[in-house]
């Protein structure tokens, strides 16, 4: 992982596919065995503040990286700046 990633925000108003991207986010940095706070956010100021506009969406230490789909392991591990193990 990249050493100033700190912190990981999953956004959504609390739907199943931001509930199943909060999961595939926690599950990319334990496969990678990074170290990073994850937290789920359904503040809507704070989607605005960040210019979600479509759920679900991923912030990395404050910064929009992904929005409207759910990604893949290998692709949130990638956004983490971690190398991508085979068969992730």
């Amino acid at each position: 992982m990249s050493e100033n990633v700190r912190k990981v925000e999953v956004l959504g108003p609390g739907c199943a596919r931001c509930k199943q991207t909060f999961q595939v986010v926690k599950a990319a940095i334990l496969e990678a065995g990074l170290a990073a706070e994850v937290e789920k956010i359904e503040s809507l100021p704070r989607m605005m503040e960040l210019g979600v506009l479509s759920t679900p969406a991923i912030a990395i230490d404050g910064r929009l990286v992904l929005s409207g789909r759910v990604p893949k392991i290998a692709e949130v591990v990638e956004l983490l700046g971690a190398p991508v193990r085979a068969g992730a």
